[in-house]
């Protein structure tokens, strides 16, 4: 148990005591789930700190979310697994295990195809251990990036390219020293241009390894160039960035403003779609850009919304053929698809939660 503000709790958070007002009289039972509407009525009677525990997805939603989902619990966790293998090897061996980087990027790639519909949830791993970040980073953003890819008409062989090149995109890391990776506070220059140079060792790691083709090697090189010239190494734009490092960029971008990281809390996924689409043109390219939002909706799945008739749900899956309406579990009630319930619709975004 611990007490904390009430401006931090959370929805999913539990009551570890009654919650009593100041005639002594019980106001939430212990083991209440709290919502945004239980918060608003405690500030309202001058009750700023509350005693929780530790805070939960009621596994209702993430059932709910699952039967939507565009790849498996099951072939997510293995391919982690078999990702930190990956680069267990690479630093062992200072090349890349080719056969299984086809069987990790082969194995994601017929997941989407096989399962990729207009009402889809898409399971991302977020890690709040630092030093596996990279391995959890790397699958979030091949899985992001193949999407993005269907959704431009990239499919067969060329699907399963983007898929290795994006689950490689940050190989280069294995040369950075984990303390600069790590870091809680700003870099200074030296460190930077150390970072930077990330995309540099991705490329030599990669050919090194006999992987040749230039859209591969394009993810791993560009994805930190900008369509306006204002990214790293050579300050590439436009159409002198290949199609692959404009798709990684955006998956990078994504996967990276979503996590915890050593510096920084985590974006929710409604902030960073708004944070891609106003650099549309500037930082990303727009084609590829509207990917994104077919693939996770206005509404990203764990976005906490309340509705017109009063009621507060968690956004569970996106519907792509009508982005404002998506799939939402009530609290404490059904599941609505509000492309059905043409009465009800989302007035406001209130909150994120991670679904695992």
């Amino acid at each position: 148990m611990k007490i904390i503000p009430l401006n931090k709790a959370k929805y999913g958070m539990i009551l570890a005591m009654d919650v009593r007002d100041t005639a002594g009289n019980v106001i939430y039972k212990k083991n209440t789930e709290i919502n945004e509407e239980i918060i608003s009525n405690l500030k309202k009677l001058g009750i700023f700190n509350i005693p929780v525990n530790s805070l939960k997805v009621t596994p209702k939603i993430s059932q709910e979310a699952h039967k939507h989902s565009v790849i498996s619990k099951e072939i997510i966790d293995l391919n982690y697994n078999k990702i930190k293998d990956l680069f267990k090897h690479l630093e062992d061996n200072n090349k890349i295990d080719i056969d299984a980087v086809i069987d990790i990027a082969s194995s994601i790639k017929n997941e989407i195809e096989n399962n990729y519909s207009d009402i889809l949830f898409v399971p991302l791993k977020k890690l709040k251990s630092f030093d596996e970040y990279l391995y959890a980073h790397s699958l979030n953003v091949m899985i992001i990036s193949s999407l993005l890819a269907v959704e431009n008409k990239i499919i067969g062989d060329e699907l399963l390219d983007i898929s290795i090149s994006s689950l490689l995109h940050d190989i280069g890391k294995t040369m950075v020293p984990i303390e600069i990776l790590n870091a809680p506070r700003a870099l200074n220059e030296e460190e930077l241009n150390a970072v930077r140079n990330h995309v540099l060792y991705g490329k030599k790691i990669a050919i090194n390894s006999n992987i040749k083709d230039k859209n591969i090697i394009g993810g791993i090189y560009e994805h930190h160039e900008r369509v306006d010239g204002n990214g790293y190494l050579e300050k590439k734009k436009g159409d002198e960035i290949t199609k692959f490092g404009k798709i990684v960029s955006i998956a990078d971008v994504y996967d990276a403003l979503t996590s915890v990281r050593s510096y920084k809390g985590p974006w929710s996924p409604y902030k960073t779609i708004s944070f891609i689409l106003t650099n549309v043109g500037k930082q990303f390219d727009g084609e590829y850009a509207q990917g994104i939002i077919n693939a996770f909706g206005i509404y990203p799945a764990g976005t906490r919304v309340q509705l017109n008739n009063g009621q507060f749900g968690t956004v569970i899956a996106s519907n792509r053929s009508n982005k404002i309406r998506p799939i939402i579990k009530i609290d404490h009630g059904d599941v609505l698809d509000l492309s059905k319930e043409k009465k009800i619709r989302i007035v406001k975004v209130l909150d994120y939660i991670y679904i695992e």
